[in-house]
Parts: C-alpha cells; structure tokens; sequence
C-alpha cells in the first residue's frame, strides 16, 4: 500500500525500514522509549521530538493515556480518539487527494479494551520548508515590488484552493491556521498537522465556518494580509468573482467565529501557561 508495510505491529514505510532498524527502531517499545531527539512540544500526555537519523530528520509524536483528557472527551459524549491512527490515516487521505503534506513513515498504537493507552507517529521533515505566517511576516511586510505582490497573490490562491479541495473531499482540518501551511522549495505549499481532521461525507456548515474562521484569523495576526487579500482568498475558496446574499451571510459567519477564535485563545494561552505547557 503505497510503499508501506505492516511488521511487528506496526505499519511503516518499506524504504525508511532499514535505516530506522540501524537506529534500534524495530519495535513498538523501541519508538515509545527512545530517549534521544529534541523537544518540540509537550501537551497533556502528548509529546513531539525531532530526531536526525543519518542525514534524515524525522518527528515522533508519542501519545499516552491522559486521565483528565480521558474523562474530558467522555463528558462532552464522545469515545476518546486513537490519535495516531487517526493522524495516519488522515496524512494517507490528504495525500491521496492531491494536497502535499508530510511523508508519513511508521505507526503503532497500544489498546487495552478498544481505548488508546499509547501510540505514536513517526513522519519526515519537510526539509527547508517554514511554516507560511513566518514568511509573510518577513517577506511581505511594507510597500511591495510587482513581483512580491504576485508572489503574495499566488500564495493566497494556492490557500484558498488546498482549503477548498480539503472541504470538497469530505474532510475538515480543526487547526487550519496559516502556521500549518509550510511553504518548502520551489514555493510548493504543504498542509501539515491533521491529527484533528475528520473525514465525512460532507462537511458540515459549522466546521467549514470553524476553518475559514481560523484562516481568517490567523490571517489577522500575521498582519500582513489586507483586507483585500483575506477578500481574494475568501473569493478564491468560493470560486467567485463577487459574493451573493448566500456569500455574504457565509462571511459574516466567518468573521464571527473568528473573533470568538481570539477570546478563545486568550484563554486558551493562560491555561497553557498555568499547566506550565509554554512560558
């Protein structure tokens, strides 16, 4: 299955197979118990490290079973996700419809009665790419050349289009903030962090709104982005020249979420920094 394989209990990219073995990773234990790496980020009982291995970087994100979440996603009526199955098989389904993202390399989960105890991820970097709110932020700022400000369009389209092909296949991203847009070489745009996306028959209103809503903010926090631009992009998703009655109470929507999107995330911040997740 597209160069993929299942050993050990494990599913994995057949080619990184040999190199992952020479660096002790065989097993379901091995990648859970890896000491070496960098930290990237810890969250309630999740955790990234960046590890190079010959000259190959990779990212394992380990997941383990969090009380508190736990009880949390039971309160609100739902059974607690298999992250790493869930985040696998979305980079699978995301590629498969055409829009780049991360090379996916190994998988293994650990269940006990049908529920997550723990399992991890294991993906390739996406060598000299850099997320697309830093790249605004340095490259666009001020009064701009012809060709920047074409540039600049062009990455706005190319947003607008992954967004809509994402939604016109069924899926919705959760997290869909400009940060998780990489721009790499050849100015190709890659979508990363589905760990959070689900895939449906159709996309409900709510979570569509929820999307723009997040690009629509993380577009204001970049500051780089005029209103005209957040315009383009919102045209360019709809494929529109001009917005109707049904468009506009769309926008609307959008442009309120995202402002309950910035209460939120004040909050959101302070809580984090309570846990002690960021300084």
């Amino acid at each position: 299955m597209n160069g993929l394989q299942e050993k050990n209990g494990l599913t994995m990219a057949v080619e990184a197979a040999p190199l992952l073995a020479r660096a002790g990773l065989v097993s379901f234990d091995d990648f859970m118990d890896f000491t070496g790496g960098t930290l990237i980020c810890r969250k309630r009982g999740r955790s990234v490290y960046r590890l190079e291995i010959g000259d190959r970087a990779f990212y394992l994100k380990r997941n383990r079973f969090h009380r508190g979440e736990f009880w949390k996603t039971l309160s609100r009526f739902r059974l607690p996700p298999r992250s790493a199955r869930q985040e696998w098989q979305s980079i699978l389904a995301v590629r498969d419809v055409g829009i780049p993202t991360v090379p996916p390399v190994a998988m293994g989960e650990q269940l006990v009665c049908g529920v997550e105890k723990a399992s991890f991820t294991l993906t390739e970097a996406l060598y000299d790419a850099e997320p697309l709110d830093q790249v605004l932020q340095r490259e666009f700022s001020g009064e701009l050349s012809s060709p920047l400000r074409r540039k600049k369009r062009a990455l706005i389209r190319r947003v607008a289009e992954i967004a809509r092909q994402l939604h016109g296949s069924g899926m919705y991203h959760q997290d869909l903030y400009l940060g998780h847009f990489l721009l790499g070489r050849d100015d190709k745009l890659y979508l990363i962090d589905l760990q959070r996306v689900v895939r449906c028959g159709k996309v409900p209103r709510r979570y569509l709104v929820k999307d723009l809503g997040q690009l629509a903010y993380s577009a204001e926090v970049a500051g780089e982005l005029s209103r005209s631009d957040q315009m383009r992009l919102f045209l360019t998703y709809l494929g529109r020249s001009s917005l109707g009655a049904a468009e506009k109470t769309l926008l609307r929507r959008v442009l309120a979420k995202c402002r309950r999107i910035a209460r939120h995330t004040v909050k959101l911040l302070e809580r984090r920094r309570r846990r002690g997740e960021i300084s």
